[in-house]
């Protein structure tokens, strides 16, 4: 490789869009690179670069500042590989809603490449229609996602990519009007079909969740976010703060279905140590180790009258007397 097509290498991967470079800032990135050019040399490659590359420049404080174009996808090589293009695509499918929009709107150029690639002739395998090939089927009842303003969901996922704090209009559930807050934001949390922010309210040293589609409004704040001593966003999570507690009591419970209703367990078992007693065609018990929290009872509960909770004692009195006060509902 020529010292001059290293150095117009070195040159395209210092660039970015976010950022813009003075002339002098990439002429002493090349020299710490160790290349010995000049000042000049340098503007001249990057004029040069600018009429192949989608380069931008600014002159601004007696300096030119050199940047890529906003909305165009930048290939230093020859193009996506299949398998790029179909992990930008599902990329797409699986996390968009996850993305804050600034990442979003830059991703956008190499999503419609993706599809450019795996659209034509140059995908010739079989890998191209693997998109086509592949859903995500909710194991729950699926619900519609509530609805978050736009301008909510920028302002928040700004304030979360820079660490700024976040004034928001909050309506709590049960309440006639919405209140003024500012929070530290500490992450956000996708849960069902709605999405939560883990924050802390000035002022205040601990951690609450707050539903992003009772926001009415939210504007990042210049302030900077304090954040919580120690703390860790999967530790709360598992603490059981979404009401589906890691850290809850182990216990050993012995189910029995009916009508063939946990025949799926002999394959996607609850446990390692799950052993399963077939009585009949329609009919088994689970011996298993489960955390006892909110979400195996839904899921217990889930199965109605084909579940019958053998042991513990204890166990089997609240799930009863649970299923007893449901039946209450019916007598009326």
């Amino acid at each position: 490789m020529s010292d001059a097509l290293k150095r117009h290498f070195d040159i395209l991967k210092m660039l970015s869009k976010d950022r813009a470079l003075k002339t002098i800032d990439v002429h002493q990135k090349l020299e710490a690179l160790g290349h010995s050019i000049s000042k000049r040399t340098v503007e001249r490659d990057l004029q040069c670069l600018s009429l192949t590359y989608p380069i931008v420049t600014d002159e601004k404080d007696n300096a030119l500042w050199w940047r890529y174009a906003q909305g165009v996808a930048i290939n230093l090589f020859p193009g996506l590989s299949e398998a790029e293009a179909v992990s930008f695509i599902m990329l797409k499918q699986l996390a968009e809603q996850l993305l804050p929009e600034s990442l979003a709107q830059d991703l956008e150029p190499y999503f419609q490449e993706a599809k450019r690639t795996l659209s034509s002739g140059i995908a010739k395998s079989a890998i191209r229609s693997w998109p086509d090939k592949i859903r995500t089927v909710p194991a729950n009842q699926p619900l519609m996602k509530p609805h978050v303003p736009y301008e909510v969901q920028k302002e928040v996922h700004a304030a979360l990519l820079r660490d700024h704090q976040l004034r928001v209009h909050y309506q709590a559930q049960g309440k006639s009007e919405p209140k003024e807050y500012v929070i530290n934001l500490l992450g956000l949390v996708e849960h069902g079909a709605a999405q939560y922010l883990v924050a802390n309210f000035e002022g205040h040293d601990s951690a609450r969740i707050l539903a992003l589609h009772r926001i009415h409004s939210a504007q990042m704040h210049p302030t900077k976010t304090q954040k919580l001593r120690d703390f860790d966003l999967d530790a709360y999570i598992a603490s059981g703060a979404f009401g589906f507690s890691g850290d809850a009591p182990e216990i050993q419970v012995v189910l029995r279905f009916y009508n063939g209703a946990g025949f799926h367990l002999k394959e996607t078992p609850l446990s390692k140590d799950q052993s399963i007693r077939d009585l009949d065609m329609q009919t088994l018990e689970v011996t298993t180790m489960v955390r006892d929290n909110r979400r195996f009872r839904w899921w217990l509960l889930g199965f109605g009258a084909d579940v019958e909770v053998l042991s513990p004692d204890r166990f089997r009195r609240e799930v009863a007397e649970q299923l007893a006060f449901a039946m209450s509902h019916y007598d009326k």
